[in-house]
This record gives C-alpha cells, structure tokens and sequence, in this order.
C-alpha cells in the first residue's frame, strides 16, 4: 500500500496537474479523470486514510511564506520549515532543518502513524487501505511533500470535501449522510483547520508574487488556480474573496492577446494555459457563489470610484489597476450570470449596473443605446436607458430606484415603493419615468427637474400615482416576465400583464 500511495501521490498527481504545457487538453482531461477515477475507488475510508497521511506536510505559514523559499531568505541548508505535527489539521507545529536529521535520514520529530480505525468500521467495509508515507531525508525532500499534499488535498477537498446536492427532494433525506461524508473526507465542521491551511496554500500559490524560486506560471500555479475554482464553496469561508477574485482577473487582462491559441487549439504557451485557467476558476466561483462574485466585484468597483474622484491629489494611476485592465473579462462574468442565473441577478441589480457602468466606455452610451452596448441588462424590465437625457433608471428588490446621472457620473437613490420594483420605463422625451410594483399593487410617475442650464443637483419628484389590479398566483409566475410598461405616447402609458391583459394610464 505504501508503494500504491507513492505511486498515486508523486506520479498520477504530478502527472495530471504539473504536465508539459504542450499537452492537448484532452489528454489532461484524461488524466484528472483517471486521477478522480482512483479517488473514487477508494471509497471515503481510503480517502481519509489519505488525508490523515498527508496532512502533517500540509505547510503552515503566513501570508508572506512560501511552499518553496522566498527571495533573500538562507538557503534551503539553513532554513527551517514548519508543518503541521497532527494529521488531522492540529495546532501544535514542528519544525525541519538540514542539521537536524536523524542518523536514519528521518526527521527528528514527525513521527508517521498508520491511520487508526476502530474495527467494527474496517469490518463494514471491505477493501480500505492503509497508507504510510515514508519520512523526508532532506529539505529538498520536505519541500516537494509539501507540494504533492497541497495538490493532493486540494484536489480532496474540492471534488469530495462538500457538501452535494443532487435535488430539493432528495435534501433531508441525504443530509445525515452528507455531513458525514464531509467530515470523514477531513474538510467537516469538525476539522476546519485542514481546509484553512488547504485553501491558505492554494490563495499563496494564486497571490504569491513571481520569482526565481516559484515563476509566474509555473504548473504548480495552474494547479492551485483550478482548485480554487472547483473547491470555492469548501475553502470560502478562510478566503480573502477579493484578492482571489481580483488575481485571477490579474492572469486575465491579457486574454486577448492570448485568444489565438486559446480559441484554434494551438499548443498552450504558459501565459495562456495560465489565463485559460483562471479564466475557468472565475466562471465557476461565479456560477457557484453568484451574490459573492456581484458584491464583492460591486465593492471593488466603489473602492475604484472613490480612488477615480482622488485620483489627482493622490497621485494614482488607476489606468494599470486590474479592475481597469481587465473590464472584458468582467463583463463576460456578468453577461454569464445574466444568461444563466437571471433571477439571481435580478435581486442585485443595483449592483450589476454599477459594475456594468464601470466596464463600459461612456463615450459609447453617448452615441448608442444601451440595448446596443449591453443587450444582457436589458433583459430586465427594470432596467430603462434614457440616450435623450443620458439616465439609467435601475429597480431594485427594496423598492428604491437608482437613477444614474451619466453626464455627472453620480447615482441618486429613490424610495419608489414599499416593495420589490416589477417594471420601469422613461417617457419618450426623458420627461416622466413611470414605475410599477406588482406586490405593491401601485403605479407611479416621476419627473425629474434641474437646476437652470443644467446646474444644480437634480430633484425627483412623484406627480401621480396609481392603485392597480392586483395579479392572480403572482408567486407561481416568472418574475421576469410578470410585467412590461411601454409608453404610448409622451404621457401615456401602457401596463402589460403576464395574463395579457392591458391597461393604460395617463401622467
């Protein structure tokens, strides 16, 4: 078993995650499949065995530590690592240097244990295996164990460490079965240190800045990128979202550059296997975590306004930021969203069209309309674009409307209705905005009026309100498609129903 466990954790693993870049994709489809295919067999006792073998090389640092060493530290002779001492993601630590080897080769210290299972659990289930790892002889040896459990735990806990539904109506009854599942695989509740060292390994390889010792696209980067995506339910809570969103649009901004080959299936240069990469993590940490990715990105955006408006008396360039270099990739997460997870983002809308506005180029609202820009937001009937008067006009689930300015670039917030805004249109002539709320039950028009030439802060007022019919099984419907308001003319509107029925109303 010992051989079996050398042979899967330094050969398949490596294989599969450090492999020549100028492998064709399907060949390294093949071997993660073969890789997942062996965990499988395994079995959750065999898996478990594997974490408890390899958790004590797990590295255990800080934020400015790394897997191998940093720049103007002793050399690899002097320097002392730390990993953990208990194989379940214990506090205690110990310590390895060169000159403190055992005459056998073994380091003083770490002492291997076979994984012990009571027997009634050996008897349950045939065929678990038992692994024993061999002790590092070297430094150089510890580093590279360090590097095979970072990779093989990762992979672990993002495939097998969470929590999976399969259906609502399978969810009670799988749920005891579940979390036993997630606390035998060693990513539970009950050891959450193994998943924060897990995932602070995988963030330092993500973050870690390029050098001599660990370049910028090295496999073992690509291997940490693939992870965070594939396992960002299970190492979540002990992330900084922000900086592991924000890297991985940093490894983005030059997709376009790099399309060619990503697109035609031409060999992968490093920089590409890197984008291509990241570019998948971030497609499934936003398809996992939706509200995540739109807040955090939306608070990104706020802190890149604010650093805009100071920009001078600061002296910042924010032209090399990620969020101003990498504004495509950002929009293609949106529209991603939009297209598959519609009525998600319609209870963050308000924070989609910030994030929108910030990657568009405002000289282009200027000449065309926002269906031409950005269709995807269109799609929201609470979303309207006024070019005559250059506003946006975003309902939001509180029943406030966000009314942007895009001559002044600033937002004013109206609380239209006490409940979730359904629909919301400008007049032809940018006069009146008319908006609706079906759980209100309530129509209303608005005006807007400046200050003489333009000057002055806008002030938005209600002239009119209307009582509607209140719509049958509205809980049953789209939300989407509850309804739509289009204007006659200047100063009628028509509401539509998603039962067909219309009713018009006068400002």
């Amino acid at each position: 078993m010992n051989v079996l466990l050398k042979s899967y954790s330094d050969t398949i693993t490596h294989s599969f995650y450090v492999s020549h870049v100028f492998f064709y994709r399907k060949v390294r489809e093949a071997a993660q499949a073969l890789l997942l295919a062996e965990l499988g067999r395994l079995g959750p006792k065999g898996r478990k065995a594997l974490v408890d073998s390899w958790a004590q090389f797990l590295p255990s640092y800080s934020s400015a530590d790394t897997l191998g060493f940093p720049p103007g530290t002793p050399q690899p002779s002097s320097q002392t690592l730390t990993v953990p001492s208990s194989q379940q993601g214990g506090s205690s630590q110990q310590t390895l240097s060169s000159g403190q080897q055992g005459s056998n080769g073994s380091a003083p210290g770490h002492q291997t244990e076979q994984p012990q299972h009571e027997d009634e659990d050996d008897d349950e289930e045939e065929g678990t295996e038992e692994y024993c790892v061999r002790k590092p002889w070297s430094v150089a040896e510890l580093k590279r164990k360090q590097t095979t459990a970072v990779v093989l735990l990762g992979v672990i806990g993002a495939e097998f460490g969470q929590d999976v539904s399969d259906g609502s109506t399978r969810r009670r009854a799988s749920e005891d079965q579940r979390r036993k599942s997630s606390v035998v695989e060693g990513f539970g509740i009950g050891n959450n240190n193994l998943a924060r060292l897990t995932s602070l390994a995988l963030t330092h390889l993500l973050l870690a800045a390029p050098s001599s010792r660990l370049p910028a696209h090295t496999p073992l980067r690509r291997a940490a990128i693939d992870l965070i995506g594939r396992g960002f339910t299970v190492w979540e809570p002990y992330l900084d979202v922000s900086k592991v969103l924000l890297g991985l649009l940093e490894l983005c901004c030059e997709a376009d550059k790099l399309m060619p080959s990503m697109t035609y299936g031409l060999p992968l240069t490093p920089a590409a296997d890197s984008c291509r990469t990241a570019r998948h993590a971030l497609t499934l940490i936003a398809t996992a975590r939706p509200a995540a990715f739109i807040t955090t990105m939306a608070r990104e955006v706020a802190r890149y306004n604010t650093l805009q408006q100071n920009a001078q008396a600061l002296n910042v360039n924010l032209s090399n930021s990620v969020l101003h270099r990498a504004k495509p990739e950002i929009l293609r997460g949106v529209e991603l969203l939009i297209d598959k997870m519609q009525n998600e983002m319609a209870d963050l809308l308000v924070e989609v069209v910030d994030i929108v506005l910030h990657c568009l180029d405002p000289g282009h609202l200027k000449v065309k309309g926002l269906t031409e820009v950005f269709p995807a937001i269109c799609r929201f009937n609470q979303v309207s674009h006024c070019p005559s008067t250059r506003r946006i006009a975003v309902g939001a689930k509180n029943g406030q409307v966000a009314l942007y300015e895009l001559r002044s670039q600033k937002c004013q917030m109206i609380h239209a209705h006490g409940a979730a805004i359904t629909a919301n249109t400008f007049s032809p002539d940018g006069k009146y905005l008319s908006t609706y709320s079906c759980h209100e039950n309530r129509l209303s028009f608005w005006q807007t009026s400046t200050g003489m030439f333009g000057l002055g802060n806008s002030q938005t007022r209600c002239i009119k309100s209307y009582s509607t019919a209140p719509i049958a099984d509205v809980s049953r419907l789209n939300p989407m498609r509850l309804a739509r308001l289009i204007w006659i003319n200047n100063r009628t509107v028509s509401l539509m129903l998603a039962d067909g029925s219309e009713t018009r109303f006068n400002v």
